[in-house]
């Protein structure tokens, strides 16, 4: 794993392998801004790009989960 750029906003990771899946590289993600002292983001965005063997990792924090219920369906959550 060669870490291109990192900081609290945004990972750039190349990989000199195939990944297959978010979930891989969402834990080379997370080890990656371990490795450099930051708090590991609760959710995230990816961007996987793969030429032959290797694979190009971007990676940013996803915005929080909001759930907004409308004044009229109040009444249906008692």
């Amino acid at each position: 794993m060669e870490i291109q750029m990192i900081g609290k906003d945004c990972v750039t990771i190349s990989v000199h392998m195939r990944i297959e899946g978010p979930g891989a590289a969402a834990e080379l993600v997370r080890a990656a801004l371990r490795l450099r002292g930051l708090e590991p983001w609760k959710r995230m965005e990816l961007e996987l790009f793969g030429s032959g063997e290797d694979t190009l990792i971007l990676a940013r924090p996803a915005p929080e989960l909001r759930v907004e219920i409308a004044d009229w369906a109040l009444p249906l959550f008692g």
